[in-house]
């Protein structure tokens, strides 16, 4: 135990965890689905360690766990693309990172469809938000992974889901965020931080922004308590209900999906 621990301790609520949750707590960016080929024969899993590790040349970086098949693929082809699925490829990514490629082809089990790449020969997965074309330029394994340094070759993007960042208002389009084991995220709003001006006094304008911040969001909570309170009614009515017109103040998450059964409800609703 450090000095400075003694001295200035952590709070109560703060809690030890194994050396192993550190790559958790990295994680929570878009997902990947990984597509390789060699002679012919294409290859994808699911990925969730990458990261730009230079903007000029354009630079990024995989680690692939060192059993996967796609090591031998990458190995052989030295090129990949990087598909970032949108939300609908929820259970087709969990999936596929399942199952391996040495004996089976992946992307027709999952009955996924593909479209060819500007400059490598391995596929582009419709139904994704955005595409990066990559040449392998280094490889280094580090414990259990492979590291893989590479190239950015290529980029597209659909501009529903992304203009000059991921876009957070285009429900079904959104990017998949990946938090771990079998759960997964998406974007909910985008926010603009605001720094402090080069005379303001920092501490004072930061502690009233994060005071503002807390009360928007407590106000929020409440407009949907009431928001939430009101739809039960009509329901319980057995009155028409417009999902559309709730969905951008009401989450309808499957982990947090209403009981609609007693009412008519219009709009886009997923059926269990």
């Amino acid at each position: 135990m450090s000095d400075e621990s003694l001295l200035h301790p952590a709070p109560e609520e703060i809690e030890r965890r194994p050396l192993s949750t550190a790559s958790r707590v990295l994680l929570g960016g878009p997902v990947a689905l990984v597509t390789s080929s060699w002679r012919g024969r294409p290859n994808v899993m699911p990925l969730a360690w990458h990261m730009p590790v230079s903007a000029d040349p354009p630079l990024l970086a995989i680690a692939i766990e060192q059993s996967r098949y796609s090591i031998d693929v990458i190995n052989h082809s030295e090129e990949f693309v990087l598909n970032f699925p949108k939300r609908p490829l929820l259970h087709h990514v969990q999936y596929l990172g399942a199952i391996s490629g040495e004996q089976i082809d992946k992307l027709e089990a999952a009955q996924m469809n593909y479209f060819g790449a500007a400059r490598v020969t391995a596929p582009l997965i419709e139904g994704c938000a955005a595409w990066i074309e990559c040449g392998v330029r280094h490889q280094l394994p580090f414990g259990d992974h492979v590291l893989y340094i590479a190239e950015v070759l290529a980029v597209h993007v659909d501009p529903a889901s992304f203009d000059e960042h991921w876009r957070t208002e285009t429900g079904d389009d959104r990017p998949l965020l990946f938090l771990g084991g079998q759960t997964y995220s998406t974007l909910d709003r985008a926010q603009e931080a605001r720094a402090p001006r080069d005379l303001d006094a920092p501490e004072r304008v930061l502690a009233e922004r994060m005071a503002e911040e807390l009360e928007l969001t407590a106000e929020a909570k409440e407009r949907r308590a009431e928001l939430r309170a009101r739809l039960e009614d009509e329901v319980a009515r057995g009155n028409v209900v417009d999902i559309d017109d709730l969905a951008e103040e009401i989450d309808l998450d499957e982990a947090d999906r209403l009981d609609l059964s007693s009412g008519i409800a219009l709009g886009d609703v997923d059926e269990g």
